[in-house]
């Protein structure tokens, strides 16, 4: 068996949808053995790769503060206690596990054509299940966890002997940001523009055939998403000042707490997410001619062209539990006490924000693309001089 390739002056200036060169053409010749295995398909260009993950993300944080202010001042004296803190509690997280990359743009995978004559007969041809610009898959088996914890309970006391002031001021700005955006098992999004082809099939001759595949070609297709296990958001934040001013006989106390709080609690979980088709892209199956007798034509196997895909959104797949626990707890407390013939003030303000919004995703088919186009090839089949025949029958 040899082939000819494009070299050759039987085949010439080959170019694909986008105007690129295509690979050469193979014929086979009737010197060939019979039963032959030609292929020229599974090629592709422009896909995004697969990402596949097993095991854990693990994000656990811990923040403590603990300031105490305390002023005790003796008979006849005035006591102050001024505390001001300004704490950011920065425990967000981002997790990505398992993410197919996207498909690139303006891509093309196309299928060798085969030329086959002769008396002999061959087997399976294929020139089919090419890609260009799909999403690859994402893979996720484990679990992802997001556990931080943060503590906050500033303490402002000031007491204050007989005859004497107390005075206590404490004033708080705190932000806890323990968001946390996990990603898992999300395939890409198909690319846009490219163009999948399988290549064509000449056969001619008087045996039978084996099985021709020009079909089964994607383009632009969303990757598939796969997650199993859990995603898990568990935050905790304690936040409690406390203010205190006591006088003693005959004196004053004031006590003042000024509270501006912002709890950011919230998660964003996606697991399982098939990834977009493309836009604008084509699969093509190759074209079968097929020349031979009628009577030596019976018995032979599968003509398959068709099965090509272009712009699909991918499937989702989640089995396994997404999680949001927040807790939250805001108790600061404000205590003013004079003794006797004096007066006593407090004063607390409080600007609390508690976000704990969830969005939670899982097992979400992506959207398809727009302007595809997904076509099996044409099948001619001629028969030869054995026509005739049938009209002696």
């Amino acid at each position: 068996m040899y082939h000819r390739s494009a070299q050759d002056p039987v085949v010439v200036g080959r170019k694909g949808m986008l105007g690129h060169d295509l690979p050469d053409s193979w014929w086979l010749s009737a010197d060939s053995s019979p039963r032959f295995l030609a292929h020229t398909g599974d090629n592709s260009a422009g896909d995004g790769g697969k990402g596949h993950f097993a095991g854990s993300l693990i994000n656990g944080s811990y923040a403590g503060f603990e300031p105490l202010n305390v002023a005790w001042p003796g008979v006849h004296a005035t006591a102050f206690a001024l505390q001001t803190n300004v704490a950011y509690f920065d425990q967000s997280a981002t997790q990505f596990a398992g993410v197919g990359g996207d498909g690139g743009n303006w891509n093309a995978a196309s299928g060798g054509s085969v030329g086959a004559f002769g008396p002999a007969g061959y087997g399976m041809i294929g020139t089919g299940n090419n890609g260009a610009g799909n999403g690859g898959d994402g893979y996720f088996s484990g679990s992802m966890v997001h556990a931080p914890v943060a503590i906050y309970n500033p303490v402002n006391i000031a007491v204050a002997g007989p005859h004497a002031t107390a005075d206590a001021h404490q004033t708080n700005v705190t932000y806890f940001d323990q968001s946390a955006t996990q990603i898992a098992g999300v395939g890409g999004s198909g690319g846009n523009g490219n163009a999948a082809s399988g290549g064509n099939v000449d056969a001619s001759g008087s045996g039978a055939s084996g099985a021709i595949s020009t079909g089964e070609n994607s383009a632009g297709n969303g990757g598939d998403g796969y997650a199993y296990g859990g995603l898990v958001h568990a935050t905790f934040a304690f936040y409690y000042p406390i203010n205190i001013a006591v006088a003693g006989y005959n004196s004053t106390a004031h006590a003042e707490q000024t509270n501006d709080v912002v709890f950011d609690q919230s998660a964003v979980q996606t697991a399982g997410v098939g990834g977009d088709g493309g836009n604008g892209n084509a699969a093509i199956g190759g074209s079968s001619d097929i020349f031979s007798s009628i009577f030596e034509l019976i018995g032979s196997d599968v003509i398959a062209t068709g099965n090509n895909s272009a712009g699909n959104g991918g499937n989702g797949h989640f089995a396994g539990s997404l999680v949001d626990i927040d807790v939250a707890i805001y108790a600061p407390i404000n205590i003013a006490v004079a003794g006797y013939n004096s007066t006593a003030e407090a004063h607390q303000s409080n600007n609390v924000v508690f976000d704990q919004s969830a969005i939670q995703i899982a097992g979400i088919g992506g959207d398809g693309g727009n302007g595809h186009a997904a076509l099996g090839g044409d099948f001619a089949m001629d028969l030869l001089s054995d026509l005739h025949l049938l009209d002696h029958a």
